[in-house]
């Protein structure tokens, strides 16, 4: 009878810690970014870490709040290999487009040789008869586009740094490359806000 405990509780035990193990790492305990990479600025707000797979993506969305010093830039565990990010900016693009064609019916007044209109003994326009005329309505279209603005691949910098003169959306793509055998690791999409406070907590 004990024998047949000790073994319900090795399963259970056994189950247990593989779940644990399933439930993933916590990668926003890491050490993933120096201490000068990060720079005098706060963290907290919307950074994120996670774990991916080799050749998988992560997209994040970021508010960045004007006249914000920013700095912005990923890091990652070794053994994910190369990992590659791009940040993108929204931009509205308007387009004048044609809505639509009407056939409409105008009067046509007498002109001389030279092309000035004649008028008769009143001062009025003399009329010519009528033509159909095509009368194009037009209107207004608003397009999203994404204008890339960094990209890790052939940048200088290991960070985009901005100063936003208005509040602004922005979304940062992050890519795994594949390695020869697919393995699971950690990265950090450091958003990081400057502040005067040098002593202030950097994760």
């Amino acid at each position: 009878m004990k024998k047949m405990l000790y073994a319900s509780l090795f399963v259970v035990a056994a189950m247990l810690l593989s779940g644990a193990s399933a439930m993933g790492q916590n990668c926003s305990k890491k050490k993933l970014a120096s201490n000068e990479m990060k720079g005098k600025y706060d963290y907290r707000g919307q950074s994120m870490f996670k774990e991916i797979a080799s050749g998988d993506s992560a997209t994040l969305n970021v508010v960045l709040y004007s006249k914000q010093n920013y700095r912005l830039f990923v890091a990652s565990e070794q053994k994910l290999g190369t990992v590659n990010y791009q940040i993108y900016v929204p931009r509205k693009k308007f387009t004048r487009v044609v809505k639509g064609v009407k056939q409409k019916t105008v009067q046509v007044y007498k002109k001389d040789p030279m092309g000035f209109y004649l008028y008769d003994s009143n001062g009025e326009k003399i009329p010519d008869g009528h033509e159909i005329v095509q009368d194009t309505i037009w209107t207004r279209e608003t397009t999203s586009i994404n204008d890339l603005v960094f990209d890790s691949r052939t940048s200088d910098q290991p960070y985009w740094e901005a100063t936003p003169g208005k509040t602004q959306n922005i979304t940062i793509r992050v890519h795994a490359e594949k390695t020869p055998k697919k393995v699971d690791g950690c990265i950090g999409v450091y958003v990081g806000c400057e502040y005067s406070n040098s002593s202030q907590f950097i994760r």
